[in-house]
């Protein structure tokens, strides 16, 4: 969904973003709300549609949104406590295999989420690096930190799976 900076930046005429950006923010401004829908309907190549869409995310310009359609913007992580320590943190190994952490992190969001799940487990197959996949978990563990606390065993168990693979 588009966030209020994201409806600002489709009204302005001095643009902030490149111009395939703008037309991800535009689509989604007329309803393709999904990943596939965007792919489909957009004229960019994959990997274009996966930049935009990670430049539209990272810079708040769109947000997934919850069941009842209320927007959740990335929010700044707050000021790390006691209680959230480094292992709180969870980090993806630099050689890890991406496919095996994109299959292994979709199944997770669709698993502990439910329908629910889809956005982030579609924001999770977008990603072709190892730095994507870590944007990526960061957001899947606010979402376990937020909504189910008690599921952050298995995201820690899913990770290990993941950084098993790396050679």
């Amino acid at each position: 969904m588009l966030t209020p900076k994201g409806m600002e930046e489709l009204r302005s005429r001095a643009s902030k973003i490149d111009a395939n950006a703008k037309i991800i923010l535009s689509l989604i401004d007329q309803g393709t709300t999904t990943a596939e829908a965007i792919l489909q309907r957009s004229k960019s190549t994959r990997d274009d549609v996966i930049e935009g869409l990670r430049v539209l995310l990272s810079n708040a310009f769109v947000a997934t949104a919850t069941s009842d359609g209320t927007v959740q913007p990335k929010s700044p992580d707050p000021a790390p406590s006691v209680a959230d320590s480094v292992s709180e943190r969870l980090r993806l190994k630099p050689g890890i295999s991406p496919s095996q952490a994109r299959f292994a992190l979709s199944n997770f969001c669709l698993d502990q989420f439910g329908a629910k799940g889809q956005d982030l487990a579609d924001a999770v197959g977008f990603c072709t690096d190892v730095p994507s996949l870590q944007l990526a978990l960061d957001n899947i563990r606010t979402e376990v930190k937020t909504l189910c606390p008690e599921q952050r065993p298995a995201l820690v168990a899913c990770v290990r799976e993941i950084n098993d693979t790396d050679f």
